[in-house]
């Protein structure tokens, strides 16, 4: 604060000796004036100073200079200024100012030069009204400065009082809980962090909640059956062991294949347990649907690819894409009557692909909730058409962990209609 203070008492002190300069250098300029307009006056200024040479007034003094060279200062140990006009000003050891304008038609120059006022006391600073003045406009604006300053940082602080409190109530298990949307940097990237954490948080203490709730209830139905099937084999008078056995090892393929999509899933939920994802590759999409098409479904497929696309190659984690797209395929296989159909198309900013089939369809009420893990339409879905309801879990994990979106909607076709955003990359 005294620094700033000081800085500002020197260039504050050095902007009014400009502005006393140009005041100083107006006045010479008048007198000069003034002087040339009486020429003829009787008694006017012109006669009065032609005839004493010299006048004095209450605080200036006016005197007739003949021959003076340009090129030398009016006086002794003087101190040359420029004004804005850029006339010459000099300043004595009194820090009295002069100047010296030139008479036309003449060899004369009037000079102009301050004088001490006789009735002018020196006062202490603590009087002064220029210090006076230079002290409130700096108090005055030090208020304005601090007001800018505080007014925004108190905005600042007032969110992250709010963001603090509403991580702590998701400490509290308030998971649901978000931090407000905010306009102002850092505090918008902030909340957008914590937002994006806790939703990811949020998701996952869902996920093992739905597992450790499913998983032994997906497993005691095979195990029972496989404990069933053992029971009837122990009979002497069973007469389809063959079939029996046959059945246990559907049932333990059911359990192995369970495992496999659980432990798939945790892979997709950990990022950092997936190691294929870091391999990436360019990959047309029209031949990756063709090819996971002709691979994945049963029935009759249709692959359609719209007049718009052009350009079809993107570059992406296979392992993941895989993921995404063999599990819409074989839950419109599963679930259709008959008929697969992928569509795809391009957009300035993405590529979709649309995996449609002429099943039942999805009610509007269940679209976001076949995406959460061992999720069924009807109890006996899975008795039907097989499956633990983790396929739509797996695809919406694994397009989540390439930045792509899923959503659902009904199809043309009568069914379900599963359409994947994939986002094209912005060249920097």
């Amino acid at each position: 604060m005294i620094l700033t203070f000081a800085v500002f008492m020197h260039f504050g002190t050095g902007y009014m000796r400009k502005a006393d300069l140009d005041i100083f250098v107006d006045d010479g300029i008048y007198h000069a004036q003034r002087y040339v307009n009486s020429r003829y006056e009787r008694h006017g200024l012109y006669e009065k100073l032609n005839q004493y040479g010299e006048l004095t007034f209450y605080d200036y003094k006016l005197e007739l200079l003949k021959g003076w060279d340009e090129s030398q200062p009016l006086c002794q140990h003087c101190t040359m200024h420029i004004s804005s006009q850029g006339i010459r000003v000099y300043m004595d050891e009194d820090e009295l100012l002069m100047m010296a304008s030139p008479i036309p038609n003449s060899a004369y120059h009037l000079l102009f030069q301050e004088i001490d006022d006789p009735h002018n006391v020196a006062l202490p600073w603590y009087k002064d009204e220029e210090v006076h003045f230079m002290i409130s406009l700096f108090i005055t604006m030090s208020i304005a400065l601090g007001l800018l300053i505080y007014l925004p940082l108190h905005r600042v602080n007032k969110r992250v009082n709010r963001l603090i409190m509403t991580q702590e109530r998701f400490g509290r298990g308030e998971l649901s809980v978000r931090a407000e949307a905010y306009h102002i940097s850092p505090i918008k990237e902030i909340a957008q962090s914590f937002n994006d954490m806790a939703e990811d948080i949020e998701r996952r203490v869902k996920q093992n909640q739905i597992f450790s709730q499913a998983i032994p209830h997906e497993i005691r139905t095979p195990l029972s059956k496989i404990q069933m099937a053992c029971d009837i084999v122990r009979r002497d008078d069973c007469q389809n062991r063959d079939q029996l056995f046959n059945d246990i090892d559907d049932y333990i393929e059911d359990i192995s294949d369970l495992t496999s999509d659980i432990l798939q899933l945790s892979k997709l939920n950990n990022k950092l347990g997936y190691d294929e994802k870091l391999t990436e590759k360019a990959i047309p999409l029209r031949q990756f649907c063709r090819c996971r098409l002709d691979m994945m479904a049963s029935n009759t497929t249709k692959l359609n690819v719209a007049d718009d696309v052009i350009e079809d190659e993107v570059t992406l984690a296979p392992a993941f894409a895989k993921l995404v797209l063999d599990n819409l395929i074989k839950n419109a296989d599963r679930y259709g009557n008959g008929l697969v159909e992928v569509t795809l198309h391009e957009y300035p900013t993405c590529w979709t692909i649309d995996v449609e089939d002429n099943g039942e369809g999805i009610p509007e009420e269940k679209r976001q909730e076949i995406f959460m893990a061992f999720a069924r339409l009807d109890k006996s879905r899975n008795a039907h058409g097989g499956g633990f309801g983790l396929g739509l879990a797996i695809a919406q994990n694994a397009a989540r962990n390439l930045n792509w979106t899923i959503s659902v909607d009904r199809s043309h076709l009568g069914g379900a209609r599963f359409t994947v955003m994939i986002p094209k990359q912005v060249e920097a």
